[in-house]
């Protein structure tokens, strides 16, 4: 007779949240339950638990239960941003990946995008356009660029782009603080935006491909610097010391968590 283990309880619930079994908002068995079922005691159950809420798997709620969790774009994105982070990964570094994988996200959000995803992208548009800070352009522009990513209506494109959200943000602080990189790159946002309410993949894709492009031209010596040096630099100038960098990246992180 096999041995109860705390491993074969871990091994059943991954199984079943993740077939799906288990549904999302669903109500686990209770500890005693599980206690008895697999011959193990109730500390021994709620270490188990506690290691599948740590995964993002489930929500522990005092005195109700464990519930399965929703998995979000944010579950994948924390571990790989903290990773780009350590590596001090540079501008080019960032646009190399942005140009893989916006071009063709933006493809597939000509072919995808619903109505309602299009009216939000055109209201983020004018709310860039009348934004009267830096930082509210770079905002609105980041949420612009993940819309996009949304529409492609690809949940992996939509996690690799929340992975990079931060990085891109502050690279955008750099570009709305440059008049020579703002005045160029803001018109393709429309030109995007037309390309992919018309249903136009070739056309949104080479507009992305040349937006993202500046960079390379109009960054100089910055596109070889680290994007935590560079935005940090950027942050100094904008908010003469009065602004956080870090309090700026947690708010990003939350918007991309909420979404």
């Amino acid at each position: 007779m096999e041995r109860p283990t705390r491993e074969r309880l871990n091994d059943y619930l991954t199984d079943e949240i993740m077939s799906g079994r288990f549904a999302v908002g669903g109500r686990l068995p209770a500890e005693r339950e599980l206690a008895k079922q697999f011959g193990l005691s109730r500390p021994t159950v709620r270490e188990v638990l506690r290691g599948l809420q740590e995964r993002g798997l489930v929500e522990i709620v005092p005195a109700q239960g464990t519930y399965v969790r929703d998995a979000t774009t944010d579950d994948g994105a924390h571990s790989l941003e903290s990773y780009y982070r350590r590596r001090r990964a540079t501008a080019r570094e960032l646009m190399d990946a942005r140009l893989m994988l916006e071009t063709h996200a933006v493809r597939l959000a000509a072919l995808r995008a619903t109505p309602p995803e299009i009216k939000l992208l055109e209201r983020c548009l004018t709310e860039c356009e009348n934004a009267n800070t830096v930082i509210d352009r770079a905002r609105h522009d980041l949420t612009f660029h993940g819309l996009l990513a949304r529409a492609s209506h690809n949940s992996v494109i939509e996690t690799m782009f929340a992975s990079v959200a931060t990085f891109t943000f502050e690279l955008m602080l750099r570009s709305q603080a440059d008049p020579s990189v703002a005045d160029q790159g803001v018109p393709y946002h429309r030109v995007i935006l037309d390309a992919v309410r018309s249903g136009e993949p070739d056309a949104a894709e080479a507009a992305m491909r040349a937006h993202l492009g500046l960079a390379e031209t109009l960054y100089g010596a910055d596109y070889e610097r680290s994007v935590d040096s560079v935005a940090r630099r950027e942050i100094r100038g904008i908010g003469g010391g009065q602004v956080s960098l870090d309090a700026l990246l947690d708010e990003i992180t939350e918007r991309f968590a909420g979404s």
